[in-house]
């Protein structure tokens, strides 16, 4: 009898502490669809947690849904899919526990570019860094900066794989880019790349540890 009753407080206890796991989880669901409404199958989605910048990656379904199974906290949502205009939701996303937290369905256009800077985050050991936030920003090149030219704006902001890979597809014609990678517990890095039309660029990103004070 002793045996059963320890045997059960054993199951119980387990099926206690699951219970409990289980309510500290909430879920995060959305859509993403094309220009015309049409749901996009196969779109990368990754969420990044704002607490411990872990990352969980899906792709969505025939419907164009997506879903997430993740402990409460706020999430950065990140897409990608070949043929359209990846990038990143500036608005973080709260996941309460036990509740279901809908994104807007997102509209992706049609990718009208050619030209791609592709490239990974890596530390000073050659290990990859997942989460590391990419920003690239379009600036003068030197003839633009040189004869006073106007050139139209562009700012994309990414955010690094598991992998620490990471990718802009970019409008086919000759400029130049300022990426910087930054990740909590390493200096930034900044770098400055020049792509001509049509051309894939890789770039590789190294963060250095900062320095503990004394």
């Amino acid at each position: 009898m002793r045996r059963f009753l320890t045997a059960f407080a054993t199951i119980l206890s387990i099926a206690v502490t699951g219970a409990a796991l289980q309510q500290k989880t909430g879920t995060l669901k959305g859509k993403i669809e094309d220009e015309k409404g049409k749901p996009i199958a196969g779109v990368e989605v990754r969420i990044m947690s704002s607490r411990d910048r872990s990352i969980s990656e899906t792709k969505t379904d025939a419907s164009g849904a997506y879903s997430f199974e993740v402990a409460a906290d706020e999430y950065t949502v990140s897409f990608q899919a070949d043929g359209y205009q990846e990038g990143t939701l500036q608005e973080m996303q709260q996941v309460e526990e036990g509740k279901e937290t809908r994104v807007k369905t997102i509209r992706l256009p049609k990718a009208t570019h050619t030209s791609l800077i592709r490239g990974s985050v890596f530390d000073f050991q050659g290990r990859s860094i997942s989460g590391a936030r990419i920003k690239l920003v379009r600036i003068a090149t030197e003839d633009e900066a040189k004869e006073g030219k106007h050139f139209k704006g562009l700012s994309r902001d990414y955010i690094s794989n598991s992998h620490g890979e990471f990718a802009f597809r970019l409008p086919s014609a000759r400029a130049r880019y300022r990426i910087t990678a930054a990740a909590a517990g390493y200096r930034p890095d900044t770098k400055e790349v020049d792509v001509n039309e049509s051309e894939a660029v890789p770039v590789a990103m190294t963060l250095l540890p900062l320095k503990k004070e004394s």
